[in-house]
């Protein structure tokens, strides 16, 4: 807001003024806060004076009466001394209406005024009171029967002179109301003033002005606006019996319109007179400030919106002054150097740091480009994924470094050796990415650069540490068959590359409809496994493992899938998925703890000694989804022999085992570290490295049972399982044969001294009732 210099003249200029408004404020304030408390003073003061003056009415009244009452006359209330006696000083005290004396029964016949007949005043509650509590009593606000008119009335009673116990009547004096419309004359009140004199039930029985209307205000000592209109500031005083209740309430509220008013005219006249002041100087400042800055001003604006707009300006139009020149200087200077700026970040963000060729945000943007050029066009467009095959082998047996001139050097092969190509990004970590347009889309132009690349990609590379031999899988996708947008092409072009590395790596694949049909089950498949669990779907099954004297000592734990509608999934069509989608983190932890519940009823029938193999997933391994304290944690089965093996025996894979980064290499050494035993699952089908054996320490070498089910008929299977037990056995490892279905492979196997068995031969899969009355039949070990 405070950005240009007119703004920042008049805040400058109202900063200045403001502090004098406020002043005027502050004074206008005060004068109003000072007529509002002296009116309320008034209202006060009124309320004060009328209930001080009843006050001394009531006490003047009680020492009158008790006077009164001692007089031989007043004592027999129903002689005619009594009655001419009353009425001779009744005009004596004007503060009284009238004065009588009525009879123990409460019959008046002596009275101030005179009375055509007797009257019965026995009903009236202050007699009563004064009649049978031998005290001072009073009416409240009434209407007196013998004046008819509204008065206050004190009764006090009299004693027999001859028996001081003996009630013969009650001295009353009559108060009339009159008085305090009078004080109320002469309190000289502003005009839409009004007073209220109510009884002890809070009811209006005197006004004044007369005949106005009672409401009760909704505040008292502030300015309350009435039901007239006028704005009132309200007072009110009660005056209270000798029993603490209220006998009246003196209520005031002074008007304040006038007074106030007189106030606002005096301060409204000193803001609009300075008001006019301020406006003169700033009509002055703004005709000296729009010569001198503001025309300036907007001719260096004008050229900042165009520099905004990045219009290339070599040179401004002087302003006349020379600041502002100097600032059009800067600004064109700041403006070429944020041009280079933004086109080195631009160029920096969708550049591959290593390669400098582009990367995945810079393909995803000429991507999206080329489909909507494309589809206007009614074009084709074809894009290659690119994936070095057995990559990772070169960072850890040469180094990442010698790895990365690699990569560097593949970069600049694509780019020489595919000129036809739109664009060549690198998108991972050994991935590239090609985009060729609709005349190299073509089947013939696809297969062409397919070969093409196959042969380009083998050309070895000479370098300092010696000859590098590099292979791919490619994977194709083209626009608009197989896929309508960035997101369906990308994930044909994933698949296809993935079918490329199924089948055998170091070949092109195209998307077709069957690894269409494999992606849609794919994401049902993972969707169903999301619910898998809560729906109770899992099930473990358990095979026997059994030593070379025919004992059980193990059993793996293998999951089952029951679905709903597909029935029976078998794990290795679903565990990838799981693996993928993150879902074997959860579908682990399971296992585990329905492995660690069945274990304690095994070990119920076969002893503490026995072992359960879980097979852990190497995302599970992975510190990633912070679960690495859980899974260990949850591998430990509690047992009461410290020196006992663990309950639960880790199986992973050999593939896992050479793909264990920096953060799955510690959490193995954990397992060790407490003491649970790892199995190397389906040894010798990978490409396992007795390095990577040796520094894991593994406990048992699974040997697969693609070797063990040749034994019967290839001499290579023979002798490689007697190899790898002889080696195990020199590592200090122990070996279980898996798949063992014939007694030929079991005698063969027994003969390599072979540790532990497990297969067909023995036993399928069973379930954990099957387990638990499990008994070996085969005798011949």
């Amino acid at each position: 807001m405070l950005t240009t210099l007119k703004s920042r003249l008049y805040f400058f200029s109202f900063m200045i003024m403001a502090p004098f408004y406020f002043l005027v404020y502050l004074s206008f304030d005060y004068s109003r806060g000072i007529v509002e408390q002296e009116l309320l003073r008034s209202a006060q003061l009124v309320s004060n004076q009328a209930a001080e003056n009843q006050h001394y009415l009531v006490e003047y009244t009680k020492e009158f009466l008790s006077s009164l009452s001692s007089i031989n006359h007043i004592q027999q209330p129903n002689s005619e001394a009594c009655r001419r006696f009353v009425s001779e000083i009744t005009p004596l005290f004007h503060h009284y209406v009238n004065v009588g004396v009525p009879n123990e029964k409460g019959i008046l016949t002596c009275n101030g005024t005179a009375l055509s007949q007797p009257v019965n005043v026995s009903d009236r509650p202050y007699i009563a009171e004064a009649l049978s509590q031998h005290r001072f009593s009073n009416s409240g606000v009434q209407k007196d029967r013998a004046t008819d008119r509204l008065t206050i009335n004190f009764a006090y009673p009299v004693f027999d002179g001859t028996d001081s116990n003996n009630v013969v009547g009650a001295a009353v004096a009559v108060i009339s109301l009159d008085w305090w419309g009078v004080l109320l004359s002469n309190s000289n009140l502003p005009d839409n003033s009004v007073s209220f004199v109510l009884d002890g039930q809070g009811v209006a029985v005197a006004s004044y002005p007369k005949n106005t209307t009672y409401k009760r205000p909704d505040h008292f000592d502030v300015i309350w606006s009435d039901s007239d209109g006028a704005n009132r500031v309200f007072s009110q005083y009660d005056v209270l019996d000798a029993d603490g209740r209220i006998q009246l309430t003196f209520l005031t509220g002074v008007a304040v319109d006038e007074a106030l008013s007189k106030v606002d005219d005096h301060y409204t006249f000193i803001a609009l007179s300075f008001s006019v002041i301020v406006t003169v100087i700033f009509v002055l400042l703004r005709l000296f400030f729009f010569r001198a800055i503001s025309k300036p001003l907007s001719m260096l604006s004008d050229l900042a919106l165009r520099l905004g707009k990045n219009e290339q300006i070599l040179a401004a139009k002087p302003t006349g002054v020379r600041e502002m020149d100097d600032l059009q200087d800067c600004f064109i200077d700041m403006a070429e150097r944020k041009s280079q700026a933004e086109e080195k970040i631009r160029r920096q963000a969708q550049t591959d740091s290593l390669t400098e060729i582009p990367n995945r945000d810079a393909f995803n943007r000429a991507l999206s480009d080329a489909l909507m050029l494309a589809s206007d066009n009614n074009q084709k467009l074809s894009i290659y994924l690119i994936d070095l095959d057995n990559f990772k082998e070169i960072n850890d047996t040469r180094g990442h470094q010698r790895g990365d001139n690699v990569l560097k050097l593949m970069a600049k092969r694509l780019v020489n050796g595919v000129p036809q190509a739109r664009f060549i990004a690198r998108v991972g970590g050994d991935e590239f990415m090609l985009l060729l347009g609709d005349t190299h889309s073509s089947s013939h132009h696809i297969a062409l650069l397919s070969d093409d690349l196959i042969r380009l990609i083998k050309q070895p590379f000479f370098l300092s540490f010696g000859e590098v031999i590099m292979s791919a899988s490619v994977g194709v996708a083209l626009f608009p068959e197989d896929g309508k947008n960035s997101r369906e092409l990308l994930g044909a072009v994933d698949q296809a590359m993935y079918h490329a590395k199924k089948s055998g790596r170091h070949t092109v694949r195209r998307f077709n409809k069957e690894l269409k049909d494999a992606l849609l089950n794919k994401l049902a498949l993972i969707k169903d496994l999301r619910h898998a669990i809560c729906n109770d779907e899992f099930h473990l099954v358990y095979q026997p493992i059994l030593n070379k004297q025919g004992i059980v000592t193990k059993f793996e734990a293998l999951i089952r899938w029951r679905h709903p509608l597909k029935g029976s999934i078998p794990p290795d069509q679903f565990i990838p998925f799981a693996e993928e989608s993150g879902d074997i983190v959860e579908i682990g932890a399971w296992v585990i703890q329905e492995a660690k519940r069945a274990l304690q009823q095994v070990r119920a029938v076969y002893g503490d000694d026995i072992q359960i193999s879980v097979n852990v997933s190497p995302v599970q391994l992975s510190n990633h989804h912070g679960k690495t304290r859980e899974l260990l944690s949850g591998l430990l089965a509690p047992s009461d022999d410290e020196t006992r093996k663990n309950g639960l025996v880790v199986e992973i894979t050999e593939h896992t085992l050479m793909s264990l980064d920096d953060e799955t290499r510690k959490t193995l050494l954990g397992f060790r570290e407490k003491g649970i035993e790892v199995a190397l699952d389906d040894f010798g089908t990978g490409y396992s490295s007795l390095a990577y054996i040796m520094n894991y320490d593994i406990d048992y070498l699974k040997i697969d049972k693609s070797f063990v089910q040749k034994l019967d008929d290839e001499v290579s299977s023979v002798s490689l399982c007697e190899a790898i037990i002889s080696m195990a056995h020199k590592l200090d490892m122990a070996v279980i044969a898996e798949g063992v279905e014939t007694e030929a492979q079991l005698n063969l196997l027994l003969e390599y001294g072979c540790d532990y068995l497990q297969g067909f031969y023995f036993s399928k899969p069973i379930t954990l009732e099957q387990v638990l009355v499990y008994q070996q039949d085969k005798d011949r070990l």
